[in-house]
């Protein structure tokens, strides 16, 4: 196969890449390890992975290469190199969860997750930095990881390796999970898409639990339609989305949360650019009418007795015996969850149900309903539950509690900084094609993704 040299195609969409690899033009060999020498040349600076797994990446890459010279039919993510979140199984690699106490833990099966990738045919070359156990705060063991716009800052969390590869160029796609907002979150700080899926839409089998009530798996991608692809591939069950983008969200009814947009809390270039993307919205045809959802005020009275005390009792044959080996963060988060009442977790589960009919009753009347993803862009450490100077999790955690659908996309940089800001969008459960033709439609129509400079 002939060689493309250059970092642009490191940034080339999925879908691109394969139709390179059919054409035999470039190699995935040629891919990967480009994508490999890309992570060497920006892992000092980033600190975006745990294990990197190059020589089983380079063989995998091997026999896809043989695979397209036979010209043989294969999936959209086949040869793709894709990283994964260092929370999945993989049977005889390392999985840490960014943990002192699982640092040397070899699972004996994969994940799901880990599964379905590997029978789709994607090359998986690294597993992810994270939060501890996806939880409190980044371990010192392994730092926290930098943000590509500018590495100063950090990448958000938990999926914070995930968001920092993917935006830099290193990898095509990486899959991470969302029990508050740690896809959304880190994928806005870093001006990727980052879709939530609906609950349960992506089997959580050998995935080490934050809380199982509220714990969602999805892709980090550049592009609504690679997001899309990933979905494809990695769905407990079956779905296709190849006839979704029509490019066109005329007659689209969305619902603008405008509580979470003009709140006192959120940054004012973030306020300026949703409002533009809204706008844009209109311009594009779709009817856009303000809601309001006054129980969004007391979310967190339903959302943190269940992740509190689901968290604690996923960790309950370590803590306390080894609280010093977790980060302070961590250690305080899960003594507060040990001391949720049994009565208060049940009447958070109860109105976690109510909640939720609400949402639903929504889309009754909405397609889609959207507001920002974060109120702030990229601060310059991670954030934590002991912060309390804005609630960075205001936006995105309602949408766990009612296992809705919600996806990021890049609403604009800062004027200031030059930061990226994230547009949320929220749809019916189980309809993650309806937020996908939004989201992309507004994504081509402000220029596609917009790379860092690193």
């Amino acid at each position: 196969m002939a060689i493309k040299s250059g970092r642009d195609l490191l940034f080339k969409t999925i879908d691109e890449i394969g139709t390179l690899y059919r054409r035999k033009e470039v190699s995935p060999v040629e891919v990967t390890k480009a994508t490999l020498e890309r992570l060497d040349e920006l892992e000092p600076k980033l600190n975006a992975f745990i294990t990197v797994m190059a020589e089983e990446a380079i063989l995998q890459a091997k026999e896809a290469e043989a695979v397209f010279l036979k010209g043989e039919t294969v999936g959209k993510l086949y040869g793709v190199p894709v990283s994964i979140k260092d929370i999945f199984n993989t049977k005889g690699i390392k999985t840490t969860l960014g943990s002192r106490i699982l640092q040397n833990h070899v699972p004996e099966e994969d994940s799901y997750l880990y599964t379905a990738l590997i029978s789709s045919g994607a090359i998986i070359f690294g597993k992810n930095n994270m939060l501890e156990f996806a939880y409190g705060s980044v371990h010192p063991d392994y730092g926290q990881c930098n943000n590509p716009w500018d590495v100063n800052r950090t990448s958000g969390g938990s999926s914070t390796g995930s968001a920092s590869s993917v935006a830099a160029g290193i990898g095509f796609a990486s899959i991470g999970t969302d029990t508050g907002g740690s896809i959304r979150l880190p994928s806005s700080y870093c001006g990727l898409v980052g879709l939530k899926p609906t609950y349960d839409r992506v089997s959580r089998h050998g995935l080490f639990h934050l809380s199982h009530s509220l714990d969602h798996i999805g892709p980090l991608t550049r592009t609504v339609r690679d997001n899309a692809i990933v979905l494809e591939s990695i769905s407990s069950k079956t779905v296709n989305f190849n006839s979704i983008f029509t490019g066109s969200i005329k007659s689209m009814k969305i619902g603008v949360i405008r509580s979470l947009i003009d709140s006192d809390e959120i940054h004012p270039e973030v306020r300026e650019l949703v409002n533009s993307a809204i706008k844009q919205l209109a311009e594009l045809g779709a009817e856009v009418v303000d809601v309001e959802i006054p129980e969004l005020e007391t979310i967190n009275e339903i959302a943190f007795p269940i992740l509190m005390s689901e968290g604690s009792y996923h960790h309950r044959k370590w803590y306390p015996e080894r609280a010093a080996d977790y980060a302070e963060g961590t250690q305080i988060v899960l003594n507060e969850g040990f001391k949720v009442s049994a009565v208060s977790y049940v009447e958070a589960l109860e109105r976690k149900r109510a909640f939720a009919d609400k949402i639903d009753a929504l889309f009754d009347h909405f397609d889609v309903l959207v507001c920002p993803t974060s109120p702030s862009p990229a601060t310059e450490s991670d954030p934590s539950f002991e912060d309390t100077t804005y609630d960075y999790l205001q936006r995105t955690i309602p949408f766990n509690v009612s296992g809705n659908p919600a996806l990021t996309v890049s609403a604009g940089l800062t004027a200031s900084e030059n930061l990226p800001v994230g547009l949320q969008f929220i749809g019916r459960r189980f309809e993650e094609a309806t937020i996908y033709r939004a989201a992309d439609t507004f994504q081509a129509a402000t220029g596609g993704y917009k790379r860092p400079l690193i």
